[in-house]
Formats: C-alpha cells, sequence, structure tokens
C-alpha cells in the first residue's frame, strides 16, 4: 500500500522536474505570445488546428533549447550556485537533459511541418539558431542577450504570420510594437540575470556585458531597456484606427505592468551606492536578489500580454 502512495508523488516530482528543466512557464508564455500575435491579426483563427499547431511549436522548441541549455552549462551553473536547476541538483543525469531536449525541438519541428512555409521556415530558423547558441553563440559579447531578447519578440510576429490576411495590414504595426516592447524588456532581463551569472560565465568563458563593461554599466544597460520597454507600451493608445486607441483595457493594465518594471529600476539603483565597490569589479556576482526582480519582471510581462489581449477583445 504505501508504494501505491508513493507513485502518485514520484510522479509529479518527475514532472516538476522536467517543468524546471525546460522552464516550460516561459515555453506557455511563448505559445500564448503566438496566440496574441493570431487575436490581433485574425481573431477567427484562434479556435482552428492552426493556432494549435502554431502554440505548440513555440512552447517545444523554447522546451527543447532550454534543456540543451543546462545540458552545456551545467558547469558554470555549478559554479553560479544554480539550484533551481536540475541538473545541479542531481536530479536528471545530463543524459537525460539531452534526450528530452532532442525529443522536443523534433516534436515542435513535426508541428511546424502543418503550418505555412514561412512559419515552418521561421521554425527551422529558430531551432538552429536555438542549438547554436547553446553550444557557442552565447560565448560572443552581449549575443546571448540579442538572441534571447529576439526569441521574446518574435512569437508575437510567428503568430501574426499565422493569421496574416492582406486586408487586415494595420494590425501588423500593434503587433511590431509589441514585439519591440517584448525585445527591450527581454534584453534588459537578460543582462540582468548575467550580473548575477558572472562567475559561472567567466569559467566557460561568456562575454557577457556584465564581464566585458562592468557590473555599473550593465546596470545602466538593464535600466535603459526597461525604460525602452516603458515607453513603447504606451504608443498603441495613441495610434488611431487600431482597438488600442484611447482603449481604457489596454491602457490600465500595462500601466500595471510599467509600475512594475519602475519599481525594478529603482530596487536596481537603491542598492547601487551600497554595492559601489563591487560594482566597479568586472568578476563578482551582483549580491542582490536578482532573481526576484526577474520574477517582477516576468510578471510584468504577462500583464502586459493581459493588456494586448484585452485591448483587442474589449
Amino acid at each position: 500500500m504505501k508504494k501505491n502512495h508513493e507513485n502518485p508523488r514520484n510522479l509529479w516530482l518527475k514532472i516538476k522536474t522536467v517543468w524546471e528543466l525546460t522552464r516550460a512557464e516561459h515555453g506557455l508564455m511563448y505559445g500564448c505570445g503566438v496566440l496574441i500575435g493570431i487575436i490581433i491579426a485574425d481573431k477567427t483563427v484562434l479556435f482552428s488546428e492552426l493556432a494549435l499547431f502554431g502554440f505548440c511549436t513555440a512552447f517545444l522548441l523554447e522546451a527543447g533549447t532550454f534543456a540543451l541549455n543546462d545540458y552545456y552549462d551545467l558547469e558554470s551553473d555549478i559554479a553560479n550556485r544554480r539550484t533551481d536547476r536540475p541538473l545541479v541538483r542531481g536530479e536528471l543525469r545530463k543524459e537525460e537533459a539531452l534526450l528530452i531536449a532532442c525529443v522536443a525541438i523534433a516534436a515542435g519541428l513535426a508541428f511546424a511541418v502543418f503550418l505555412n512555409r514561412i512559419c515552418f521556415a521561421l521554425a527551422v530558423i529558430l531551432a538552429v539558431m536555438g542549438v547554436l547558441y547553446d553550444i557557442k553563440m552565447k560565448e560572443f559579447i552581449a549575443v546571448s542577450n540579442f538572441y534571447i531578447a529576439a526569441t521574446m519578440a518574435i512569437p508575437f510576429i510567428f503568430g501574426g504570420l499565422l493569421a496574416y490576411a492582406p486586408e487586415r495590414t494595420g494590425m501588423m504595426q500593434p503587433l511590431l510594437i509589441l514585439a519591440s516592447i517584448a525585445f527591450f524588456a527581454g534584453f534588459g532581463r537578460e543582462v540582468m540575470k548575467d550580473m548575477g551569472d558572472v562567475k559561472g560565465d567567466e569559467i566557460r568563458g561568456v562575454k557577457s556585458i556584465a564581464r566585458v563593461y562592468g557590473m555599473e554599466k550593465a546596470m545602466h544597460v538593464t535600466i535603459f531597456s526597461y525604460f525602452l520597454a516603458v515607453v513603447l507600451s504606451a504608443v498603441p493608445f495613441f495610434i488611431g484606427n487600431t482597438s488600442y486607441f484611447h482603449n481604457l483595457a489596454y491602457i490600465v493594465p500595462v500601466m500595471a505592468a510599467d509600475v512594475l518594471f519602475v519599481h525594478t529600476c529603482l530596487g536596481l539603483k537603491r542598492k547601487r551606492k551600497s554595492f559601489r565597490k563591487r560594482f566597479d569589479s568586472k568578476t563578482v556576482s551582483l549580491d542582490i536578489n536578482y532573481s526576484y526582480l526577474r520574477k517582477e519582471t516576468l510578471i510584468a510581462l504577462g500583464i502586459g500580454l493581459i493588456a494586448f489581449v484585452s485591448g483587442t477583445l474589449v
């Protein structure tokens, strides 16, 4: 009887471990980004097989590339004491992570076969870029930041291309703005993450902004990126001929998201004075609760997605 009670718990732990390996919450956001792109371009496509296949493509490609990232980053993650990583905790073997990565990427491309040619080609390019990024590209200056930021922006364009219709070309403008907001917010989040991963990045030879130019400059880049995202978030409210024009269902949640981004920036600024000497060093990690700030910006992104959906539907 005891064994029967343990089986569900063991299954749940395995699911939780795989979830953490693949950072599935990001995959859900990427998939939702595709759906939001579809909603903005053509709401009638939302409840079709095309939307389902697009969501699964984004979710699985994200899961595969994140799992592969942990496979290659194990030594640096150990150095950075990333106990949030299943491989660091020893809950998965490297071989298992590699298998999960290969299966997820292959499945994502399999779903992409059912999409139009442009989206299939884009999915293949993103899969190849993801693998190259995990293996080598992240070692070049700021490439890691630009790549991750781009992957956060592309799902919206991807969804828009899935549902694109020539008579609705006006909806591409909000999509491009949304993608730009996601890009700058994603860029800031990645630079901020690198501020806490300096030690591990040094082991692998990753040339992050924090390592090459120092902590304080990395902090300024992070704040400036969030600032651009906040400014751009207000633009759709003033664009005529779109559903966002003077739409309170859009601007109210967007303002809530902006408040969180501003709060993150203030949190970084408050710590600057007390850690100024350490900021001057290029080899010491940012000794603040940056993981909390990252979660805060993730929540802000989620609220921003809600704003774009409500602005389209209401």
